[in-house]
Order: structure tokens, then C-alpha cells, then sequence
């Protein structure tokens, strides 16, 4: 039997070639666990196949595996079925293996690679048609990987508009538990992601694998166990019917699947994905933010924008960005996208002047747009109707009064490039916030799918951008959190988690985003009291306190604050600024507590020199007495500088130094006592003890 090992980073995955039951996975996990790998050798059944072909890498259904498996497809115009065999495997370095397989009988030939980056398992397939005929490809996964046996729960996330990151964590007993996303984008059920692990497994203990697929279209992943009580994960981008057709020569190259390891529960997995996520996207420095939509929504004028500005620069913020409103005719949410060109009405002279007075104050400058969409009153459907989604049916259903533009169409890709350039050649502009209002759908032109290739165009758009603006940042944004993934996340330096800023559903939704994303990149904003979606009112430090874990910013209007709140708003960005230098290259950790109505969490150094820890109560304690919180996993044998973090201008309360172990096995007494509002406090290592 051939078999290669790839090792790297603390992980090491070995696959061997079993005749008759394909590319098995013999091990997956730590480098230091694996002299001991699973048996491959296949055991026949009662009442099954007399070769058993099981879980493998790139499974084939049609020869008794009752399994999804890796592909399914055909050739035309003899429609018959393609069934992949095993080839061979070729060890690229210590870090890569390609596994080989095809269907000699139709010339299909496929690759599966794996690579290991940082301790990240990459998994990628390939399809070529080397044969004479057309092939139909129904479904190609990026990865098939066997169930391991220790796996007892599927954990995943859910939501909808402003709702996001609700979490479900079931068993994985027989049959099938699928996340699915059918409408074109990641969605707001999270990113195309889930997780599985043992029964005990939890923050900071336990096995757990998680899989993150890397497309920003509709996709599937699901975990199923077969009836023989083995099991397979599979993840894929959903194609739709007759989309994908491989002329002879040509080939299907499928969306990069992520797979995380780890023996100490989800926080292990989080690091390594903040690892993968830093490497993947530009290191930036993140100014804090103000946005104009819930401060003047699409009333808009330059000397009100300048009013704003110098209010948002007095509290402290370092960048502006405009929201909608500002380009030809758009003066409600029906019309003119599509017109990327500056209101003359508003703008006479366009944004430069705008920009220059925002620059004037000390902040850059940032733009909104979404160039994906386009409204029916506007000149760009008047000229081309041909250019959308949809087409040709004249009624095509519309999401937020607008429809998508063809972005697989590279005459619709030109125009954008073009009429984006000429807004970021006009103005100093450094920022675009690129929004995604809408599902994608219908997704056809001429009765043909387009959908896949549309996604590829929007990386195709955003990589021509930035390759001729590479100073140029964007924020992924999808009527906040509805394209949130590894697919887009190269191309952007931020994305906006969701249009609700009220205070506690952002714990919630940051909290689950956190799983993939680093917090850096997270925007996390203030947003105005009562909060315009729930209603709900908040203290501007508890709101602070909220978004201060993240890429800080402000969605609100200064002069609508008291002069209390404007106070406690500049001291608590001070706060921010203060330990950002650090904060924005740390490691997160959810730290675990009996009262389900504390939130703590501690942002660490890379160098474990600093560390702090947010303590939020979101309702009331179950009894009169508030315990220690212990802060665990610090340094062993550290000992730290401890403090409450002062949010009124003043020095910082001393409480003392405290060891690691004294801090992890009694605490300290950081409990807010009252809901709805938080505390901060800053460890500081100060010497190792003996």
C-alpha cells in the first residue's frame, strides 16, 4: 500500500492508498499522536460489499459506498456516468500531496491536494476533461473527510437580518445534519463553517475539527453517518443545474475547503483560524471609525457631513466614511444604483472637496458603494437591461428594490472597474465599504445559470481594484453579516458584522464571528440610544465596552449625545487607542463561568505581556453574593500587574501583582453587579516567578 505523510506546525496527516477502498485517511491531528493511526485495512461486513470501499478522500459512489462521495457528473451526449478510480498519490514537499484519480472511461481525470499551512489542513479538487465528450458536472465537493470517531457533536450557526450568530449544537446520531446555503452569498446564517468534536469538548478542553469553506456563494456542508456507523463530512459549492459543463480540456477547480485540529478545545481551533485569517489578508493599521447612515440616513450636504465630521473628529474618530446617499439621484432606497457618479446637487465640485475638509481634520476618508446591484430607475438599466440577473424577463423579483448585475459578464466587470477608478482618481479616497444588499437570485441569463461564474466575477472585480489601488482598503459588507468567509476575506481588510448595534445582540453575534475571524477585523461599532432596531437603551460605557473588542467605531450622531456622554464616548476611544497596538495582533478567549449572564472575555498579547479582561453582566446574578471570576490559561509562572482600567480620563485603580496560577485558582472580584454594564481591567507581566 502507498502511504505519505504531511507533517508541519504541531499537526501531521498521513493518507494511504488502499486497493479496492481508495485514499484513506489514516491520521489526522498533533505530529505527536501519530504513531498511532487508525486501521485502513477494510473488514468485510455481513450483508455488505465484498470489497468495502468506506470513507475516503475522494469517495466514489456507484461501487457500494453509501455515502454522498466526491463528485457527481456525466458525459454528453452519452450520458454516461463518471466513477472515479484511484490512480495514485505524487508528495509534492512535506507540506503537499496530490491524490490522483479518473474515469479512463470517459478521460475524466481528477485531483485532490492537500497542504498543510500553519498547522491548517487546505483541501482543493480539480476536474479536467481530457476526454472527447462534454461533461455535466451535477456536484464536485472540495473535500470529502471521513468522520472521526470520536465525533459526537455537530455545532453550527444560524440567524437572519440583524440576528445573527445564534448557535446550535446537537448529537450526531444517524443520518445527515447539513448547513446549507441555497441564495448566492455566505448568508446570515454565518460563514459556510461547522464544527465537530467529542461530547466533553468545550472552550478550552476537549477534541474538536472545524471546516470552514472558502466561497462566498451557495454551498453546502454536511456530516452524515452511514449505516455501518462510519461517517463523512463534505463540503461544497452548490451548482446549479447545467452550470457547470467542461468543454473537452477544460477543467472545474473548486473552492478551497479549511480544516482545523485540535486536542484543547474551540479555543485552539479559533487561534489557529486567526492565524490563517492574518496570513491571508493585509496587516493594516485600523483607525477608529465613524460612519454618516444612522446619523443622517440619505440626508445629505457637505457642510452637514463637515458638522459631523469635526463632532465625530472631537470624540476621537480617525476615519470618515459616507454612506449611502451620495451619488446621482439617490434619495431613498428605489433608485440609482448603478450611477457611481457624485449627486451633482450635493457635491457640485464631487467629493474631493468633501474628502480634502475630512482629511483637514485629521481623518481619512471612505466611500460606500455596491457595485454589484442596480436599481430599474437608473441610467445604467435604461442602457443595458441586458446586464442583469434575470434577463430576460422583465419582471424579474427584486430584493430592496433592486436587481444584480452580471458580474460573470466581463463587459459588466469593465464598466465597474471603470466607473469605480474614476470615483477613487477624483478624491483622496482610501476606504470602500462594499455592500451586498441582496440574495442573488434569480441567477440566470437567458434561462442559464450563472451564479458560480458571478462570484468569481465579484473576486475578479476587487482583485483588479486592488491591484491598481494597493493602498486601497475594503470592508466586506452584506446588509451586515450575509457574506462573511475565507472566499472574500484576501481581497478585504474588515468586515461588518451585522446592522444591529444594539449592544447585547452584538455579544452575541461578535462572540460567533470571533470563531473564524480575528477580532481586528470585526467592525464593532456604537451605535445611537434607543437603538433604531430593538429599542433597547444602553450606557454609551456599556456600548463602548461592547465594541471595544473589536475594529472600534461610531454609528451615530455626536450632536444627539449629551455632554456627559460625549465625555465618556472620547475616554473610552482613548481607552481603545490606548492598547490597540496590541490588541489588534492578540488572541481572543471565551473564559467559561457558572453565571450564564456574565459575559467575560480576555484579549492577550502575542507575546503574553499584556492581557486584558472585559467582564460584562447582561442581566441579573442568581444570588445576593458575586464570586471571583478566575482568569485561567495565562503564563505559568508569570506573575501580573493588575488594574481596573479607568473610563473617566483618570489614572487606572492598582489592585495589585497576582500570579498566573493565583489568578486561574482564585480570581479576583471583577463582577459588575448590575446589568447592562461592564468592567475592564489590564494585566500587565511583570517577572517570571519561581
Amino acid at each position: 500500500m502507498q502511504s505519505y505523510s504531511l507533517s508541519g506546525y504541531g499537526v501531521s496527516c498521513t493518507v494511504t492508498l488502499v486497493p479496492g477502498s481508495g485514499f484513506k485517511l489514516a491520521y489526522l491531528g498533533p505530529a505527536a499522536g501519530s504513531d498511532l493511526q487508525n486501521n485502513v485495512l477494510p473488514a468485510i461486513l455481513p450483508a455488505s460489499p465484498d470489497h468495502v470501499p468506506g470513507p475516503s478522500l475522494m469517495a466514489a459512489r456507484g461501487a457500494g459506498y453509501a455515502g454522498t462521495g466526491l463528485i457527481d457528473a456525466v458525459c454528453q451526449p452519452s450520458a454516461r456516468r463518471i466513477i472515479l478510480s484511484p490512480k495514485g498519490m505524487t508528495l509534492v514537499s512535506e507540506a503537499e500531496l496530490v491524490l490522483q484519480a479518473g474515469d479512463d472511461s470517459c478521460g475524466v481525470e481528477a485531483e485532490t491536494t492537500l497542504s498543510l499551512e500553519g498547522g491548517v489542513l487546505k483541501v482543493r479538487t480539480i476536474v479536467r476533461n481530457a476526454g472527447s465528450e462534454a461533461i455535466d458536472v451535477h456536484r464536485c465537493a472540495a473535500g470529502v473527510i471521513p468522520l472521526p470517531d470520536w465525533a459526537d457533536d455537530v455545532v453550527m450557526t444560524h440567524g437572519g437580518w440583524a440576528r445573527e450568530g445564534h448557535e446550535s449544537r446537537r448529537s450526531l446520531g444517524a443520518g445527515r445534519v447539513q448547513r446549507v446555503g441555497r441564495l448566492g452569498r455566505s448568508g446570515f446564517g454565518g460563514s459556510p463553517a461547522l464544527t465537530v468534536c467529542e461530547r466533553a469538548a468545550g472552550t478550552r478542553s476537549g477534541r474538536a475539527m472545524a471546516l470552514h469553506l472558502a466561497w462566498s456563494g451557495s454551498h453546502s456542508l454536511s456530516v452524515e453517518r452511514l449505516p455501518d456507523g462510519s461517517g463523512e463530512i463534505c463540503a461544497e459549492a452548490l451548482y446549479e443545474p447545467g452550470e457547470i459543463r467542461l468543454a473537452p480540456k477544460e477543467q472545474l477547480e473548486t473552492p478551497e475547503l479549511i480544516v482545523v485540529i485540535g486536542t484543547h478545545g474551540f479555543d485552539e481551533l479559533r487561534a489557529r483560524l486567526h492565524r490563517l485569517a492574518r496570513r491571508q489578508s493585509r496587516d493594516v493599521f485600523r483607525p477608529v471609525h465613524f460612519n454618516t447612515w444612522e446619523a443622517r440616513y440619505f440626508d445629505l450636504n457637505e457642510d452637514a457631513l463637515v458638522a459631523l465630521a469635526k463632532g465625530a473628529a472631537a470624540l476621537g474618530a480617525e476615519r470618515f466614511v459616507l454612506d449611502d446617499g451620495w451619488f446621482v439621484g439617490r434619495r431613498n432606497d428605489t433608485t440609482s444604483l448603478g450611477d457611481w457618479e457624485p449627486d451633482p446637487d450635493i457635491f457640485p465640485q464631487g467629493l474631493a472637496p468633501l474628502a480634502n475638509r475630512i482629511r483637514e481634520l485629521d481623518m481619512s476618508f471612505g466611500l460606500w458603494v455596491e457595485p454589484e446591484m442596480v436599481s430599474r430607475e437608473s441610467r445604467l438599466y435604461q442602457q443595458h437591461p441586458d446586464w442583469v440577473l434575470g434577463y430576460p424577463v422583465p419582471d424579474a423579483p427584486t430584493g430592496r428594490n433592486q436587481l444584480v448585475l452580471d458580474l460573470s459578464n466581463r463587459n459588466v466587470q469593465d464598466h465597474l472597474f471603470a466607473q469605480l477608478s474614476a470615483c477613487l482618481d477624483a478624491a483622496p479616497i482610501e476606504y470602500l465599504k462594499w455592500d451586498c444588499n441582496r440574495e442573488i437570485y434569480p441567477d440566470t441569463v437567458d434561462g442559464v445559470a450563472r451564479a458560480t461564474r458571478h462570484v468569481l466575477g465579484v473576486y475578479s472585480l476587487m482583485d483588479r481594484l486592488q491591484a491598481r489601488y494597493p493602498q486601497l482598503e475594503i470592508e466586506s459588507c452584506a446588509s451586515g453579516g450575509g457574506r462573511i468567509d475565507f472566499g472574500i476575506l484576501p481581497r478585504v481588510t474588515r468586515f461588518w458584522a451585522s446592522d444591529a448595534t444594539d449592544a447585547l445582540d452584538r455579544l452575541r453575534i461578535q462572540r460567533s464571528l470571533s470563531t473564524y475571524i480575528p477580532m481586528e477585523m470585526i467592525g464593532c461599532h456604537v451605535g445611537p440610544a434607543p437603538n433604531p432596531i430593538t429599542g433597547r437603551v444602553f450606557s454609551v460605557r456599556f456600548r463602548a465596552l461592547v465594541a471595544m473588542f473589536g475594529h472600534f467605531g461610531l454609528e451615530l450622531d455626536p450632536d444627539k449625545l449629551s455632554a456627559s456622554d460625549r465625555t465618556a464616548l472620547s475616554h473610552a476611544i482613548a481607552v481603545h487607542k490606548r492598547f490597540r497596538p496590541w490588541m489588534h495582533s492578540g488572541h481572543v478567549r471565551t473564559i467559561s463561568n457558572a453565571d450564564s449572564n456574565l459575559d467575560i472575555t480576555l484579549i492577550g498579547s502575542a507575546d503574553g505581556d499584556h492581557s486584558l479582561v472585559r467582564v460584562l453582566r447582561t442581566d441579573m446574578a442568581p444570588y445576593s453574593l458575586h464570586p471571583n471570576i478566575a482568569v485561567p490559561g495565562l503564563d505559568r509562572g508569570a506573575s501580573f500587574a493588575v488594574s481596573e482600567v479607568s473610563f473617566d480620563g483618570g489614572a487606572d485603580t492598582d489592585l495589585g501583582i497576582a500570579s498566573a496560577e493565583g489568578l486561574a485558582w482564585t480570581g479576583l472580584a471583577m463582577d459588575p453587579v448590575k446589568p447592562n454594564q461592564g468592567r475592564l481591567f489590564y494585566l500587565k507581566r511583570i517577572m517570571e516567578h519561581a
